[in-house]
């Protein structure tokens, strides 16, 4: 899966190409200087309804700790520049920096740190940074990525394996359905015996034989 490809397919702009900052009435300047964007930064992705903002960084090129403390910071000056702005408003609780590294296993812990935006730490293939590739087991960190339904279809090998080892004899699964059988309860010397009668236990010793 292509990552930038996911995020077009599901009604999302990048505001760094042409004027969809403008058209979303976001001002860039707030968030970096134009003439020196953030090498870290490759894309910020805003929703079709304006309510999510999605800062796409390179994890290989800092350490997590450090690249989220400094784009959260960021973050922060530009909602507090832009308090009053009804565009921004929308935003300010749905700002997520989805961190892509290529190589070894980063530190996660800041996935949990939601106090200025929420963090998702994903691995991808970032040989071409304007088509990222990322695996299906990771897609599925997005909170838009829809799984496919052929992914979630029943197992039909799996199915015909489970009737198999349902009883065909229609006695033993009469003994299956509580409201259909009840269990004698007979007490003896002061012990409540709760069993089935000898002809039900041989039926279901030779089905757990079969």
């Amino acid at each position: 899966m292509i990552l930038q490809e996911e995020f077009k397919k599901n009604g999302y702009k990048d505001i760094l190409v042409g004027d969809v900052a403008c058209e979303y009435k976001i001002n860039l300047e707030d968030i970096f200087d134009l003439d020196h964007k953030p090498e870290t930064l490759l894309s910020i992705f805003i929703s079709d309804q304006k309510d999510e903002l999605f800062f796409l960084l390179d994890g290989d090129l800092e350490k997590i700790d450090s690249l989220c403390d400094y784009w959260d910071e960021r973050i922060r000056v530009f909602t507090i520049i832009n308090g009053k702005s009804e565009a921004i408003h929308n935003l300010m609780y749905n700002i997520v920096q989805l961190i892509v590294y290529s190589e070894g296993i980063p530190d996660r812990s800041q996935e949990s740190n939601l106090l200025i935006s929420r963090k998702i730490i994903l691995k991808g293939d970032m040989k071409n940074k304007d088509r990222i590739v990322i695996d299906d087991g990771e897609a599925i960190e997005l909170p838009f990525h829809m799984i496919p339904t052929d992914a979630i279809e029943p197992d039909g090998e799996q199915m015909k394996r489970l009737s198999q080892l349902l009883p065909e004899d229609e006695g033993l699964l009469a003994l299956m359905e509580k409201k259909r059988k009840r269990v004698s309860r007979n007490k003896k010397d002061n012990i409540l015996d709760k069993s089935f009668g000898e002809q039900d236990y041989e039926k279901i010793k030779g089905w757990l034989k079969r």
